[in-house]
């Protein structure tokens, strides 16, 4: 049998050492999602709204997506759109320049698609399925739709997607 090693003071400030190390690292990696919007280093965010027509009817539902190249890489603003209206706040915003604009159709629970019913009977409006909504390609994956976002400016998009 070997012997058992005794710490010595020189061991045990060793592992103080990387005690405080690794609880600094942890710290510091935590932190890196906490910077704001202003501390991006893709540029600052902006927030953005708007209106988007699904045939002429404001949109039932939908997820609308900002693009912008920067060169630090792409930057990607995710926003939903409940009866036509959109807001994705500065946190989450695109960066100033030109940004490719992707609308997807989204299909609500249960819950929701009860809550979009009442709306609509409330409204006095016909009430538009969203899941009978198809929005073709040119306006997601083959998008050829732009927003212009400034950092001193309205930021207010609107968008027309035409079913055919």
């Amino acid at each position: 049998m070997s012997p058992k090693a005794k710490p010595t003071m020189n061991n045990q400030s060793n592992h103080s050492s990387f005690r405080s190390g690794l609880l600094l690292g942890l710290l510091l990696l935590s932190c890196l999602g906490c910077s704001g919007a202003k501390d991006d280093p893709r540029g600052e965010r902006i927030p953005v709204s708007g209106l988007v027509y699904y045939d002429g009817d404001p949109l039932t539902s939908a997820r609308i997506l900002f693009i912008s190249d920067t060169p630090e890489g792409k930057v990607k603003s995710a926003g939903i759109v409940r009866e036509g209206i959109y807001q994705i706040p500065e946190q989450g915003g695109p960066v100033a320049g030109k940004a490719r604009v992707e609308i997807y159709p989204t299909i609500p629970e249960l819950e929701e698609l009860e809550q979009l019913k009442k709306e609509a009977k409330k409204q006095g409006k016909p009430f538009k399925d969203p899941s009978s909504v198809k929005i073709p390609a040119a306006y997601n994956k083959n998008s050829k739709l732009t927003a212009d976002i400034t950092i001193d400016g309205k930021n207010t998009f609107e968008f027309k997607i035409e079913s055919k």
